[in-house]
C-alpha cells in the first residue's frame, strides 16, 4: 500500500472509530502496542502525505467542532509551533550553536547513561528503548522525559531536543525544539513543567513504584531575547525553472496549478546522515522518496533524483536553469543548506495558503493563537 493511501486509511479509520473519545483518553500512554486512543497521524502530517486541511475536514465531517475542539487543537499546535519558529529564526540558529558547544558534554556519563537509557529511573529507561526501538512516543511521555532529562538528570535541554530529533519519525524542528523550551520554562519564560510520580503512575499503562524524581525545580533562564522578524513570502517566476519536489511536502503538487520547465526529486538523506539521524528515520524518508520518484516520472517524466550540491550544481548547468522553485521549507537542517543554495542561485519558496494565512496568528503564545482558530477554520473547511 502507497504511504499517502496508508495515511488516508488511519485518517478515516480514526476519525469514524475513535475521534469521538479523543479529548477524554488522550492523555493515557497506553504503551507502543495500544494507540488507539490517538491518531497516529503525525508522521504522515509531519511529511505532509496527508495535511492539515485535509485532516482538519475529514475530523469536522464527522462532529461539530465544540465535540472535537481539543484534536483541532492539537493539530494547529503543530501549525503554531511552524509560524513562531518562522517568526523567530535566530532561535533555531541559537540551538544549533549551542549544540556545537556542547559536544564535549556527550563524552559524560550521565549523558551516555541517559541515552543508553540505563540511568537510575526506570520509566525514562523504557521510553529511551521506547524511542528507539519505535521512533515514536506518546506525547505525554515526550514531556515527561523532557522534563526528567533537564530538571532531575540536569543534562542541557539542546541535547535532549537533539536526541528526539534524530530518533523520531515524526520528528519536526519546530515542534521538537520549542517543546523542550517549553518544558524547560523558556518557552513561556517562568513556567516549566515538571514530571511527577503521581502523572506518570496516573496516566501511563506500566506503573513506577520507585520513581525519585525533582519535583520542585525552578525553570531554566536564558539571557536572549528573539524579536519577530516579518514573514517574507516569494513571489513565482516560471522561467528557465526547475521543481524541486520533496519529502517535507510530499502533496504539494496537488495543491499547485503552476507549471514548470524541470521537475526533480531532491533527497534530503545525506543532509540529515552528516547530522547523524537515525537509521530508522533515515528508511522512512526514503520509503516517501520512492513514492515521489515514480510521481514525477508518472506525471512528469522525469526521473531525476538530487542529493546534494554538486548533483544541483549539474543540472543547474546542464539545463541552464535560472530559477529553482520549492515547497516552503520550514527552519530546519533542510532550510540551512537551501540557504547555502540560495547563495549561488535565485531560490523560490512556495508557500501554502494555509501556511500563509495561519503563520502571521503565532505573535504571541498558544492562547493567542487559539483565539484564532474559528477565523482559520472558517477560511479552509
Amino acid at each position: 500500500m502507497q504511504l499517502r493511501d496508508q495515511a488516508l486509511e488511519r485518517l478515516k479509520s480514526f476519525c469514524e472509530n475513535n475521534l469521538g473519545q479523543y479529548a477524554k483518553s488522550r492523555n493515557f500512554d497506553y504503551g507502543p502496542e495500544r494507540r488507539d486512543n490517538i491518531s497516529n497521524l503525525s508522521r504522515y502530517i509531519t511529511h505532509r502525505l496527508i495535511d492539515e486541511e485535509e485532516v482538519i475536514k475529514s475530523a469536522h465531517s464527522k462532529f461539530a467542532y465544540l465535540k472535537i475542539e481539543k484534536f483541532i487543537q492539537e493539530v494547529l499546535w503543530r501549525t503554531y509551533w511552524k509560524g513562531w519558529l518562522e517568526l523567530r529564526p535566530k532561535v533555531w540558529s541559537s540551538y544549533l550553536n549551542d549544540l556545537k558547544n556542547l559536544q564535549k558534554q556527550k563524552e559524560n556519563l550521565n549523558f551516555q547513561q541517559a541515552i543508553d537509557g540505563k540511568t537510575h529511573i526506570q520509566c525514562f529507561n523504557d521510553w529511551v528503548h521506547e524511542l528507539k526501538q519505535y521512533n515514536y512516543l506518546h506525547n505525554h511521555a515526550r514531556m515527561w522525559f523532557a522534563s526528567i532529562w533537564i530538571f532531575t538528570l540536569k543534562l542541557p535541554w539542546q541535547l535532549g531536543a537533539d536526541f528526539f530529533l534524530k530518533h523520531l519519525i515524526d520528528g519536526d524542528a519546530a515542534s521538537n525544539t520549542l517543546s523542550w523550551r517549553w518544558v524547560a520554562g523558556l518557552q513561556t519564560k517562568g513556567k516549566n513543567y515538571l514530571a511527577t510520580k503521581y502523572n506518570i503512575n496516573t496516566f501511563s499503562a506500566k506503573k513506577y513504584e520507585t520513581l525519585k524524581l525533582n519535583e520542585n525545580a525552578s525553570p531554566l533562564f536564558e539571557s536572549e531575547n528573539f524579536e519577530i522578524q516579518p514573514l517574507h513570502f516569494d513571489k513565482i517566476e516560471n522561467e528557465n525553472s526547475l521543481f524541486l519536489l520533496h519529502n517535507l511536502d510530499c502533496t504539494f503538487l496537488q495543491r499547485t496549478k503552476d507549471t514548470f520547465n524541470h521537475y526533480a526529486l531532491f533527497d534530503f538523506n545525506q543532509v540529515l546522515e552528516r547530522e547523524n539521524f537515525s537509521k530508522s528515520v533515515l528508511d522512512f524518508k526514503s520509503s516517501i522518496n520512492l513514492e515521489l520518484k515514480d510521481t514525477l516520472q508518472n506525471k512528469f517524466n522525469s526521473n531525476v533524483v538530487i542529493k546534494n550540491k554538486e548533483d544541483l550544481l549539474k543540472i543547474i548547468k546542464d539545463k541552464n536553469i535560472k530559477n529553482i522553485i520549492t515547497p516552503y521549507l520550514n527552519c530546519g537542517f533542510e532550510n540551512d543548506f537551501m540557504s547555502e543554495i540560495k547563495k549561488i542561485i535565485k531560490v523560490t519558496y512556495i508557500i501554502r495558503e494555509y501556511d500563509k494565512y495561519c503563520y502571521p496568528f503565532a505573535t504571541k503564545g498558544f492562547f493567542a493563537f487559539k483565539e484564532q482558530i474559528p477565523k482559520i477554520l472558517s477560511k479552509f473547511l
